[in-house]
Formats: C-alpha cells, structure tokens, sequence
C-alpha cells in the first residue's frame, strides 16, 4: 500500500465523518440548556466545568506508540481508535446532549509522524468525536533520551497538546507531557514485541464563547462561563501498551488510567517507511 492510496483512504474517512454530521448530531453540545428553573447561574457553572473536565480527558492527546523513535529517515501513518466509558447520567452530559448520550465513545483518529535527527520526532493527528461536529487537532513532538541498546530500556519524554473545532459554545485545549519506557523482543525472527508503560500529565483548559440561555419567562440571557484553568484541572494518567511489529505494518493496545477521572482504551493499525 503506497502513501498516496493512504491519503485517499484519510480524506474518504474524513469525508464520510463530516457527512455523518449532518444525519445524526447527539453530540452536538449546547450549553444554553444548563439553565433552567431548577439550575441557577452557580448550577450552570458546575455543569460546564463537570464536562469540560470530562471531555477534556476524552479528547486528549493519547500514545500508542514505545519510547523508541522512527530514526532520521523513518515516516508512519495509522489508523487509530479509542473506546472510553463516559458519565451519561450526569446532568452535565444529558443537559446538553440531543437525546440520551450513550455509556462509551468511540473517537476514531488519523495519526502521522516523522522521525528526525537526534532521536527527536514529530508528529499531528485528526481525531473525531462520532455524531457531532467536533474534531480534535493535534501535535507532538518527542525526545528519547536513550534509545537502541540491546540490554537497556529505550527512554523517552514527549509534549502533546490537542485543540477541539467545531463546538458553537466553547473553546477546549488539553495537552501536557509524558515520560515512557520500552523494550523490543524478536519472535521467530520475523515478528518483534515492544511492551511500554508510562506517566503522564494532563492539563485541560476551557473557555466559554456567549451563551445564550432561555429564561423562564421566554426572555433571553446571554452568559459567558468562568474559564475552567488549566493550574486547577490536572490529571495525573499511567498507560501501558504493547506493539506487534512485522515488516512494514504494526498493531498497537494501549489502556490509559486516571487515577481520579477517565480512563481511556485505544489501539493502532499503523504502516511503516
């Protein structure tokens, strides 16, 4: 499979994603309905944060990837998804839906990255929240501190940072940095396995565009939302993962825990040069 029929395959994925938006928009989220007569403006407020940190954890940067870099002249491209669980019956999540959020998303993600010198790599993704609007953009970049010994673990320290679009009412930006650790094993001598593990910490950061809420009386009202700060929304994340290599292809698992918050199941099809 060249790299130009991969490109056609991700615009067909992403133009069929943003198709999908047009039938079915569940998630489309519209905080003006926080307010109401059993939610006042402090209510409203809690409800905003409570899914800002929520989402912001659903959509942010994840792995699936060991501490090794691509090397100067190496260049990947995959095909990933997540499968986290969320909070469908908090208010902050039913309030603001169009009809009943289900118990887990499925975020489908284009992932491309590129070795350079040094051990360093860089990398951008497209992800989507399935039945919206809302995509996630994002960026890394990578550094292993040691990498290709044959009896030392590979080491390595990454930045990432990713940026919803699409939302009417809001601004969602979470990112942080992360430290893993790998080892490769060969199979058979045509298959190697990389378990990895790692520590991560996450910031979310939210904003609120002019929401307009209805008031009891048919009146409008518009608000503006305090701005959830990434100082005080910090979530300290472990994963572990394992990739399958063998020629130009590999296949990654990955589960992502919080300690006080989501956790995040993921994997990866993704193809070598």
């Amino acid at each position: 499979m060249n790299i130009r029929r991969l490109i056609m395959v991700a615009v067909m994925w992403c133009a069929f994603s943003i198709s999908a938006t047009a039938e079915a928009a569940r998630y489309d989220l519209s905080l003006g309905k926080y307010f109401s007569d059993s939610c006042d403006l402090s209510c409203a407020q809690q409800q905003f944060e409570g899914l800002m940190r929520e989402l912001g954890q659903i959509s942010s940067p994840v792995f699936l990837a060991p501490a090794e870099t691509l090397g100067l002249n190496g260049f990947t491209f995959s095909f990933e998804g997540t499968v986290v669980p969320i909070s469908k019956n908090e208010s902050f999540w039913t309030d603001a839906t169009e009809g009943t959020p289900g118990s887990v998303l499925f975020i489908p993600r284009l992932h491309v990255r590129k070795g350079l010198p040094f051990s360093f790599e860089v990398g951008t993704q497209l992800s989507y929240i399935p039945e919206s609007e809302l995509f996630n953009l994002g960026a890394e970049v990578k550094w292993a501190l040691n990498e290709g010994f044959y009896f030392i673990p590979d080491l390595a320290f990454r930045v990432a940072m990713n940026h919803m679009v699409g939302a009417k009412d809001f601004e969602l930006t979470t990112g942080g940095w992360d430290v893993s650790i790998s080892k490769a094993f060969g199979v058979g001598g045509m298959l190697a396995l990389t378990p990895y593990a790692g520590y991560n910490m996450l910031f979310v950061h939210a904003s609120s565009h002019v929401v307009v809420a209805i008031n009891p009386d048919n009146t409008f009202t518009n608000w503006v939302f305090s701005e959830v700060n990434w100082q005080n929304n910090v979530f300290h994340r472990f994963f572990v993962g394992l990739r399958l290599t063998t020629f130009i292809f590999q296949v990654v698992a990955e589960g992502a825990f919080t300690l006080d918050g989501v956790s995040m199941f993921s994997f990866k099809l993704g193809f070598d040069y």
